[in-house]
């Protein structure tokens, strides 16, 4: 294994002059110093590297910090808007730390060794200021977190320095085969099975389901949809379909129209390719649709405030930008039911001849586009077009990017590759000249993650995660253990979470009726790995999983699956499928059980009839060391028709409410029946 020459940010002369330009209390969210500067002649694509420190009261201070890594660079004070227990500043603040943030040199498509090396000297700036301001010369504890391609960002900052970081949690973890491949098999499985075909792979899967996803499809979609299980695709995930949209698929586009343009046509043209054979989905569902240009409409520019900053969708960032492009009004439709969705326009006469742009939607007669890809998002991306200019819809790049990650085959250590390599080991599928996906990580993060890791790690995953996939978890683990001589105990802790997805936020869960958020789980985390690196005391055990055919799964209870999330059993009428008369009584019971020292319960709450209330506590019976709860109510259902009631639990470690930021939830559901 190649030798890694790790940053001593000390050592660089190019951030050699920081500033403060402001200093100050604040009131809110909690009183706090807050400090905010830069570094002199960080200048590069217009962007100096800033950053914002926000210091507790020297009685609370307890001598850490937490710095967080959106997935893309954002601005510093990226965190101020956040709420509730989405609210960073506030949880590192109550908990005994300065919190660190930086633009992370702003967004940038190369260079991406800026990433880490803009937060590594904020973090040691932070450090100077700590001691000025608290009058200590102790040297903080400091821990870096963060989600989706801030996982990329968090590995990079462990494996790429030493003495920066103490620990680090990489959450919802992406790896160097991820992007764009993740998203590759699943909008293929959304384009082939449709809403009929995805709704029953849903039923499937809910209680009193059959349980087998491929029952009632064609073989067609069983072919699509178990391509996209073996790659990783959540079995009981697809409940976010209408919702979770295609991710950053086309936004990681440029990247091989740089790499290896070819592909896009190869696509269509070469043996081996799914665009090549007549009899594909992707041959009957490509769309090449030339019309005119009718009138063109210039619409207001976006608003500076209009940010985002969740893990699902903080890349947004990387090309809404002041987009001047019109809207167009065009002269002839399409068809309906035609595949349009991430079409591209090109323009095929007029001054603007030759130019190309993502289609963002279409609206009756309007087409709106997407800012460009490459990030040259600022002005008009069709400069020159005008009406009487002919047009052509064409999707036939999205569709090649659907089976893309047939055409990257990496090393045996990446197990979902095996569906497309034969008995020998070899690629059954043409092979591009260069694996791309490691090119976007490098880019991504500064770094390909390899698992050498100079610092305490604690990963959290999601096992319904729909973007970063479950196994790559696994992945990790495996790659930390190799890199460590078999010496995980000592470095690593995995921390798999049922029932939730990718998204990073507590208020905006898009289903409330199948999903909790993970964020007690990952702040647990953080002040489980304080503890570990700065007492000694080490984190709770890997939880228990295996990895198969793709899919993370755990065992049934508490007890054996370990971790730090509740176990929810829940029942109506003792069962997980009951049909009663409309008036009738149903009895609901549930039993809620958290891991050995993962905490106790704290609350529970039913939802019967899909309200999303989950506001309303039920009265908990518990066992003595309080990590075993029980629930018993009675409902009436007035009205026929098919109901899933949910019961929401949650657990802390001291088993008290009172610490937003700790609560551990999952759910259970069941389903009734109601004549």
């Amino acid at each position: 294994m190649q030798e890694k020459k790790l940053y001593v940010p000390e050592e660089d002369p190019y951030f050699s002059r920081p500033y403060i330009d402001v200093e100050e209390w604040r009131e809110k969210p909690v009183r706090h110093y807050f400090v905010h500067g830069g570094f002199l002649g960080t200048e590069e694509g217009g962007t100096q590297v800033k950053f914002c420190l926000y210091f507790p009261e020297k009685e609370k201070y307890e001598g850490r910090f937490f710095q967080y890594v959106s997935p893309a660079p954002e601005d510093e004070h990226m965190s101020e808007s956040l709420t509730g227990e989405d609210d960073k500043i506030s949880f590192a603040l109550t908990h005994g730390a300065y919190y660190v943030v930086t633009n992370q040199g702003g967004f940038m498509l190369t260079g991406g060794e800026r990433l880490y090396k803009s937060s590594a000297n904020g973090a040691q700036f932070g450090r100077k200021t700590a001691q000025r301001i608290y009058g200590y010369e102790h040297r903080p504890y400091g821990y870096i977190f963060g989600g989706s391609g801030g996982s990329f960002k968090t590995m990079s900052c462990m494996e790429m320095t030493e003495g920066v970081w103490d620990g680090g949690v990489p959450y919802v973890l992406a790896n160097p085969m991820a992007t764009p491949n993740v998203f590759c098999p699943r909008v293929r499985v959304m384009r082939v099975l449709g809403r009929e075909g995805l709704e029953k792979v849903v039923d499937a899967m809910e209680p009193g389901g059959s349980g087998d996803i491929y029952e009632g499809l064609t073989p067609q979609q069983q072919e699509v949809l178990r391509e996209a299980t073996r790659m990783g695709f959540p079995e009981r995930g697809w409940f976010s379909w209408p919702f979770m949209g295609d991710g950053a698929l086309m936004v990681l586009a440029p990247m091989i129209y740089q790499i290896y343009p070819q592909y896009f046509t190869d696509f269509w043209t070469k043996p081996g390719f799914a665009g090549s054979d007549p009899d594909s989905t992707e041959a009957k569902d490509r769309v090449q649709f030339v019309t005119v240009v009718k009138e063109l409409i210039y619409k207001e520019m976006k608003s500076e405030d209009e940010i985002y900053n969740s893990v699902n969708n903080s890349w947004l960032n990387t090309l809404i930008g002041n987009n001047e492009t019109p809207v167009i009004r065009l002269s002839e439709l399409p068809d309906e039911d035609a595949c349009l969705y991430h079409s591209r326009i090109r323009v095929m006469s007029g001054k603007a001849k030759g130019k190309e742009c993502p289609i963002d939607k279409m609206e009756g007669d309007l087409l709106t586009v997407s800012s460009a890809y490459d990030g040259s998002n600022g002005t008009d991306s069709l400069a020159g077009l005008a009406e009487g200019d002919q047009i052509m819809i064409d999707n036939s790049d999205y569709l090649a990017m659907q089976t893309l990650q047939r055409h990257q085959v990496p090393d045996g250590s990446y197990r979902v590759y095996d569906q497309y390599r034969d008995a020998d080991g070899n690629p059954l599928y043409p092979q591009l000249p260069v694996l791309i996906a490691p090119l976007i990580a490098q880019n991504g993060g500064g770094s390909v993650p390899d698992g050498r890791i100079n610092g305490k790690v604690i990963t959290v995953c999601s096992i319904l995660d729909e973007s970063a996939l479950a196994w790559h978890g696994d992945w990790y683990r495996n790659a930390v253990r190799k890199a460590k001589d078999g010496d995980e105990e000592n470095w690593f802790r995995l921390y798999y979470n049922d029932h939730c997805i990718h998204d990073d936020r507590a208020g905006y869960l898009d289903d409330k009726q199948h999903q909790v958020d993970y964020l007690g789980v990952l702040h647990q985390a953080l002040l489980d790995l304080a503890d570990w690196c700065e007492k000694g005391i080490a984190p709770l055990p890997t939880t228990s999983y295996r990895l198969e055919d793709g899919q993370i799964k755990v065992p049934a209870t508490a007890g054996e699956r370990g971790g730090l999330q509740p176990v929810v059993d829940a029942r109506a009428n003792g069962e997980k499928s009951i049909t009663v008369k409309a008036g009738e009584p149903v009895s609901f019971t549930a039993r809620i059980e958290v891991p050995l020292m993962a905490g106790k319960v704290t609350a529970a709450s039913w939802d019967y009839e899909r309200t999303d209330d989950f506001s309303r506590y039920e009265d908990l019976l518990k066992e003595e060391d309080g990590r075993t709860a029980y629930v018993k109510t009675t409902h009436v259902f007035e009205k026929p028709g098919t109901y899933f009631p949910v019961l929401k639990a949650q657990s802390s470690r001291d088993g008290k409410l009172d610490d937003i930021f700790v609560q551990c939830r999952n759910l259970d559901r069941v389903r009734v029946v109601v004549e």
